[in-house]
């Protein structure tokens, strides 16, 4: 009999949603479980973020959506695979899935936790999971709650009044590249979705139900807006083919590289420096905007698995794809 696995997340959480579509996608079974609704089951799980997939055969659990990613892959590698065959194209997609994970999810966090508007409804929403079915007052109570410590946040996230013409540039350019997509395929990487395009998934549904993000979505994005909703559950979609690595790779894919190149990975080299010299502050000028935040030490190690998997590469593989890093501007902060 076929394992079972268990799912523990939140519908507010975007890397559980990333997980959960991917798996329903790949057709692995699994049980999805509320995280408050589990008790200390999970307590002692490192780091302590969700989703958690637990492998009841083994008692496993495994946090962090990326390594579920890997994990999954390592042991169902023949069950309708999230990664690209070609090394340099999967490279490429491990790099946008970080990217969607690490600079995208700026504007997931600050259409939910900037504007008081957004504030007052996620509140409610993540207050209604966590308690009801239960009385108005308990669930606006702890909704209350949740708000204040998520909108505490934003600092940490680099969420600002200062830093938001460059998150809203990030989110204009990740819909404009999606509406581009759209216009003539489904995925990033070929006639299947790779990891990359369910975390860019993951990121962009909480927008589709936040009252300042969703109508800038239908309006100027009417084509991804539908695309959420079908990603959540592609399980009845064959898998088609990758694209070959000798072809193009498409109009979408390279506005999403040049997004890697124009700012999530100056930031990310920015992050690293300031981390090894245990500076206070990031700072650095993106789009000609002087963006600043506090240092996020898990970042640094994201950069620095990034630029180990990009040096692991073969030389040929490599050598493919140097010419598209170095025309979006990639490949000085991975060498």
């Amino acid at each position: 009999m076929e394992e079972r696995y268990r799912l523990i997340g939140g519908p507010g959480s975007p890397y559980s949603l990333k997980i959960r579509a991917l798996m329903r996608y790949r057709r692995l079974p699994f049980d999805w479980l509320i995280r408050a609704r589990v008790g200390g089951e999970v307590a002692h799980v490192k780091p302590p973020t969700i989703p958690i997939l637990h492998t009841p055969s083994d008692g496993f659990y495994q946090s962090d959506s990326t390594p579920i990613v890997e994990y999954l892959e390592q042991r169902h590698p023949e069950q309708r695979s999230v990664i690209p065959d070609d090394p340099g194209r999967a490279f490429l997609n491990f790099m946008l899935e970080d990217m969607s994970d690490e600079w995208a999810t700026k504007f997931m966090y600050q259409q939910r936790w900037h504007d008081a508007v957004d504030q007052e409804f996620y509140g409610q929403y993540l207050g209604w999971f966590r308690e009801g079915p239960a009385p108005r007052a308990k669930v606006d109570a702890t909704g209350a709650a949740m708000r204040d410590r998520q909108v505490g946040r934003n600092d940490l996230v680099g969420v600002s009044a200062k830093n938001r013409p460059v998150i809203d540039r990030t989110f204009q350019t990740v819909l404009g590249a999606f509406e581009t997509m759209l216009a003539d395929g489904m995925f990033l990487f070929g006639d299947r979705p790779a990891s990359a395009d369910f975390s860019f998934f993951g990121q962009m549904a909480p927008g589709a139900h936040a009252p300042g993000a969703a109508p800038i979505m239908r309006a100027e994005a009417p084509m991804t807006f539908c695309w959420l909703i079908l990603m959540d559950d592609l399980s009845g979609n064959e898998a088609g083919p990758w694209r070959d690595a000798d072809q193009p790779l498409g109009e979408a894919l390279m506005d999403l590289l040049r997004l890697c190149g124009d700012a999530y990975l100056p930031f990310m080299q920015a992050n690293a420096a300031a981390l090894e010299a245990s500076r206070e502050e990031v700072e650095l000028e993106i789009w000609g905007t002087h963006y600043r935040q506090r240092p996020f030490r898990y970042q640094g190690k994201c950069y620095r698995i990034l630029r180990e998997r990009f040096a692991a590469l073969s030389s040929d593989d490599r050598s493919r794809i140097a010419p598209v890093l170095e025309e979006t501007g990639c490949l000085p902060y991975l060498v």
